[in-house]
């Protein structure tokens, strides 16, 4: 029968000396094995992964199983013969000790030559050397696996450090009303000034334990997805905020939106987050407009962010004309306890921004900024409509 192989065993021939240094640059050769005569032919660049000298050794399936390691030749051998019995490739990685004493881990991909009868008489292969690759992809690994458990451990620590400071903070903040209700004489204004600080700074450090307390909470995903109507989520935020919003004298407009795969509660933390900001850094000099946006999101129009082709994006806008910030501050802001503005001026703890960071990420989503000083800013949230 006809042989067909791909390699000019004879050196001789452009295609016979360029082929091997293609094979030293990819770390990879190649082999053929004739099923009819049993005849095996491996490449200079087989040799080399082996850590054998060229034509050495001969080529048969015997004498590659003694460098597998023993581990995998059971695994290597039924590959081989499911792919001749089946009629189909073979993709297999395993790991060997070459004739150097070096352990590599291995990738061989055949090709299945059937003749006209289609009966298989002779499959061609590549192997390469993917140690680098794979031992990268271990280190990698375990890196990762290092930082989840350190983010883990960081989370709890944050939440259990913030669930255990709110009980002495209740009791600094008892105390203190005990202080000025009884003693409010003897204190003078001189004292009840400082007990009016302590009480200033106990409600500072409550909403920043508060904040905390919901940052931490979001990095636990153990929930599932569930179907949310967005419209909902922000007619009951807009409820809760209703006090404020009069008080502000705002006008909030918003269109109309669809339902999406979410976190419900987060859902809502996002809108109550970023309308809240916009009625707390309104302009003094004129009437607050907030403005709640949603549209689908075109790929073309977010060219720098990586979305995926195969997913359907909403682009949700919440506007207002409030005091803005400098654009090259658009960045930090969502960053844990960045504040642009003084504590005496506007209230926070500078978490509220980053929360809503961490849902947008939670949500396999984006989230960005612009803004103009003393001309307002737009937030856009970028959510797929479904989660793959």
């Amino acid at each position: 029968m006809e042989n067909y192989n791909l390699i000019d065993t004879s050196g001789k021939g452009l295609f016979g000396e360029i082929f091997p240094h293609v094979e030293n640059i990819l770390h990879c050769g190649w082999y053929t094995h004739n099923l009819e005569t049993n005849e095996m032919f491996w490449s200079k660049g087989t040799y080399v992964i082996l850590g054998l000298e060229v034509n050495s050794l001969p080529a048969h399936l015997e004498n590659l199983y003694k460098f597998i390691n023993p581990e995998y030749r059971e695994f290597v051998s039924s590959g081989i013969s499911q792919s001749k019995h089946q009629k189909k490739s073979y993709q297999l990685e395993f790991s060997i000790t070459d004739g150097q004493g070096l352990h590599k881990r291995l990738y061989i991909e055949n090709y299945i030559s059937p003749a006209n009868t289609g009966e298989v008489f002779e499959y061609s292969g590549v192997i390469k050397d993917i140690t680098e690759s794979y031992y990268y992809k271990k280190a990698l690994e375990q890196k990762i696996t290092q930082l989840d458990k350190s983010n883990q451990n960081l989370q709890e620590f944050v939440y259990v450090a913030s669930h255990d400071l709110q009980e002495p903070l209740r009791k600094i903040s008892t105390f203190s009303e005990r202080l000025n209700n009884k003693f409010s004489e003897q204190l003078g204004q001189e004292g009840a000034m400082y007990v009016k600080r302590i009480m200033s700074s106990k409600g500072n450090m409550k909403t920043l334990l508060e904040d905390l307390l919901s940052f931490s909470r979001l990095s636990f995903n153990d929930r599932k997805f569930e179907k949310v109507m967005l419209n909902d989520s922000i007619d009951e935020v807009l409820s809760d905020l209703e006090i404020k919003i009069e008080d502000a004298k705002a006008t909030v407009t918003r269109d109309d939106c669809p339902t999406i795969e979410a976190f419900p509660s987060q859902i809502k933390q996002l809108f109550n987050n970023l309308i809240g900001n916009a009625l707390k850094f309104k302009r003094h000099d004129a009437p607050l407009q907030i403005k709640i946006k949603c549209s689908e999101a075109k790929l073309a129009d977010y060219p720098l962010l990586p979305l995926a082709k195969d997913m359907r994006y909403i682009a949700l806008r919440i506007e207002d004309n409030g005091i803005g910030f400098e654009q090259e501050f658009s960045e930090r802001i969502f960053m844990i306890f960045q504040r642009l503005n003084g504590k005496s001026e506007y209230a926070g703890s500078g978490v509220g921004l980053a929360i809503c960071k961490k849902i947008a990420d939670n949500h396999h989503g984006f989230i960005f900024a612009q803004g103009q000083l003393d001309r307002g800013a737009t937030f856009t949230i970028l959510l797929p409509e479904q989660q793959s």
